[in-house]
């Protein structure tokens, strides 16, 4: 059974359920596949599913369900598949590995598993695991961000990368890294952590757990992995004299190969950078708090941004249908009151809008 304030509230046990075939991410960039033979589509979990942070510590955290290909939305859709359970943590960051479904949990802190209909696959693991913020997997691991206990939210000293074994169900070890790790990427056999109190990316050799840094212009979000497994990742700053933007690092030289500067990139912890199915096209959110903000393209080709779309309340992040090549744009006006999910197609023509659950982070994509 869960602990009192954990994730769940339990009033009986959760079932094991099949499931299908998965794509979503950021941290590995989902692929078209149209090399590939054409996958039977599941009905029982087709569809986006969005992350709905709520407000922290004061719970309002959900789950919802996009049927795109019926057009049908739910809401609260956790609760619909666990009949007298409710979510209780604050879902930071979720994504799918090995056909199960990681939620990161902050306030109680805590790593959450599920299957690919949203039910529980076991108890929620809570030792090892403070303030988690993102994860990538290898293999039987996961390497979780945490920024640790005492946060101070200034140089974040006691922050560390958890190592969870997804079998025993434990987390077997700890790297020490202080700077507040967020984004994480695995590229070239290395881990690579965006870190957020510090103008630093940290490169980890998983083999001997030694650390190098990569100086930066500002501190850093997330990755994406191009085609050749080198990494772009998001720079943001309070300091509206910082030079953020992209920055490309060589992860075969571990250098800072370009920085391309865009004014204001968001600092919301949420899916401001993603890419089209062959990073050839990158989307970043620019936002200052208060002020309406735009989504830009950016050309990996030229190393120029564009301005894709404009005049944006309250946008949290961006993601692409990896399906039907739809691109969602996630809204929140507050922490208190419903977000919403603006559709746009490939050129960026508005098609719909969503009303969904409290501050919308991130989105899964299952089939």
């Amino acid at each position: 059974m869960y602990a009192k304030n954990s994730f769940f509230d339990w009033s009986n046990k959760a079932l094991w359920s099949l499931a299908l075939l998965t794509a979503l991410g950021l941290s590995a960039c989902s692929d078209d596949n149209n090399d590939q033979p054409k996958q039977e589509i599941n009905e029982e979990i087709s569809g986006a599913y969005f992350l709905n942070f709520g407000s922290y510590d004061k719970g309002g955290s959900s789950i919802t369900r996009y049927d795109f290909r019926k057009d049908a939305l739910t809401n609260n859709y956790f609760e619909a598949q666990n009949p007298q359970m409710t979510i209780k943590s604050n879902i930071q960051y979720g994504a799918v590995y090995k056909d199960t479904i990681y939620l990161m949990g902050n306030s109680a802190d805590e790593l959450i598993s599920v299957d690919l209909q949203f039910k529980p696959t076991g108890n929620a693991v809570r030792e090892g695991i403070e303030k988690p913020r993102f994860f990538v997997g290898q293999g039987d691991y996961l390497y979780i961000s945490c920024w640790g206990k005492d946060a101070d939210f200034q140089e974040m000293p006691g922050s560390y990368i958890a190592i969870y074994n997804t079998k025993t169900r434990k987390v077997e070890d700890k790297i020490a890294l202080p700077g507040g790790p967020e984004g994480l990427a695995l590229a070239n056999g290395k881990l690579y952590a965006a870190l957020n109190y510090r103008p630093q990316v940290a490169v980890i050799d998983l083999n001997s757990e030694a650390i190098d840094y990569i100086d930066m212009p500002a501190v850093s979000a997330y990755f994406v992995n191009d085609a050749d497994d080198n990494l772009y990742l998001a720079l943001s700053s309070y300091d509206p004299t910082a030079e953020t933007g992209l920055a490309y690092i060589n992860t075969t030289t571990d250098e800072l190969e370009d920085n391309y500067v865009l004014q204001g990139v968001s600092t919301t912890y949420a899916s401001i950078l993603t890419a089209n199915s062959d990073a050839s096209t990158l989307y970043l959110v620019a936002a200052v708090w208060g002020e309406p903000g735009s989504i830009f393209a950016f050309d990996t080709q030229t190393g120029e941004f564009s301005e894709f779309i404009d005049n944006l309340n309250g946008v949290n992040g961006i993601e692409i249908n990896p399906f039907n090549k739809d691109i969602y744009v996630l809204q929140s006006g507050n922490v208190t009151e419903a977000g919403s999910v603006s559709i746009y197609n490939a050129e960026g023509a508005h098609q719909k809008d969503l009303n969904i659950g409290i501050s919308p982070y991130w989105t899964l994509f299952l089939d």
